[in-house]
């Protein structure tokens, strides 16, 4: 794997997911999700995972963004309010934290990369991560029906 390639694929990551949080616009904000993700399975590709980069492409890159446009256009709220300070400062402390978070387990985790096969990745996708699957799964689809619901509402 290359290392500028990486570095520039990591610099690229970390832009857009930050316009997808400043972003007030949440049609701008879901295309940067979509391209955030679409990067990220990018980065999977050079580590050498391609069945993680299809899952990636599929599922993050493509069906969640639309997914996120369906509701907005559903609930046709295509701007948020700005943050207050304080949310600022939370949101600044807990990616703090997440950044001390992942540094330590990057300087004490295995420093080895193997690839995973799709045999090993079916195995643990059914067996250690079928449980947080499903509940997402059934989350999405309450956001969706809820979107549905206050679309209706508003209209009659």
């Amino acid at each position: 794997m290359s290392l500028t390639a990486f570095y520039l694929l990591a610099a690229l990551i970390i832009v857009f997911a930050v316009f997808a949080v400043t972003t007030a616009n949440m049609v701008r904000a879901a295309f940067s999700l979509a391209i955030t993700f679409f990067l990220v399975a990018g980065l999977y590709l050079m580590l050498g995972s391609p069945a993680l980069a299809a899952i990636q492409f599929m599922v993050n890159a493509s069906a969640i963004p639309i997914m996120t446009l369906f509701i907005i256009m559903m609930t046709q709220s295509r701007s948020t309010p700005t943050p207050r300070t304080w949310e600022m400062v939370l949101g600044l402390v807990a990616a703090a934290g997440a950044l001390v978070f992942f540094r330590q387990a990057v300087v004490h985790g295995d420093s080895q990369i193997t690839p995973a096969g799709t045999a090993v990745l079916g195995e643990g996708l059914l067996r250690a991560a079928l449980l947080p699957f499903e509940i997402a799964s059934v989350l999405l689809l309450l956001a969706m029906i809820g979107a549905i619901a206050l679309a209706r509402r508003r209209d009659g």
